[in-house]
């Protein structure tokens, strides 16, 4: 044998070489072919349901809003219509209140000019003595409105016409009748009504 020098490169020759099996290269491939393909099945499987399920929330989420506008929508509408119906209300009240102001007017200052005028004097100079009692639904203090009226403004009244009292025919004042009176219409039932509070 020869032997080797310092800085002697040696030969392939000499080098011993490895065994290469192909048969088990060949069958480790053919598994990481199949672990790749499967890998690459699975992949595309779960990215198909990944966006199967996330346009399905998309599309869920979408209509939630579309749901939530129409909520809104709908409650700005019963909004406006309950403000529509407190106005109508608030009007309503308003009407009757001044109804049965009128009407207390009318009673009280029976013999006034112009009803109008007296109401509106009623308002506007004697709002301080007028109330309104909101649980007998009536209104206080017309009548001496009227009378404070009667007597500071005589000129919103009448002045007294023969046959009118306070603005009424005098024929419609109903008068009591005397004992007299009473026992020339009906003198039996005097009697019984005498006898009556006797016994």
């Amino acid at each position: 044998m020869s032997e080797k020098v310092e800085g002697q490169v040696t030969e392939p020759s000499e080098m011993t070489k490895p065994e290469v099996k192909v048969e088990e290269l060949m069958s480790r491939m053919e598994q990481l072919e199949k672990s790749n393909s499967r890998l690459l099945d699975e992949s595309k499987t779960w990215k198909s349901k990944y966006q199967s399920i996330r346009s399905e929330a998309e599309e869920r989420e979408h209509e939630t809003l579309k749901q939530s506008n129409d909520f809104k929508g709908l409650y700005e509408k019963t909004l406006d219509q309950v403000g529509t119906l407190k106005g109508q209300l608030t009007e309503v009240q308003k009407e009757r209140l001044e109804t049965s102001l009128k009407y207390e007017v009318a009673k009280n200052g029976g013999d006034a000019d112009d009803m109008d005028i007296l109401l509106a004097a009623v308002k506007t100079k004697k709002k301080d003595v007028l109330g309104y009692d909101s649980e007998s639904q009536n209104w206080k203090g017309v009548d001496l409105a009227v009378e404070d009226l009667r007597k500071s403004n005589p000129g919103l009244f009448k002045s007294n016409v023969p046959g009118m009292e306070n603005g009424r025919p005098i024929s419609a004042v109903v008068k009591e009748k005397t004992v007299d009176e009473m026992i020339q219409e009906d003198p039996d039932t005097v009697l019984l009504d005498a006898l009556k509070q006797i016994l």
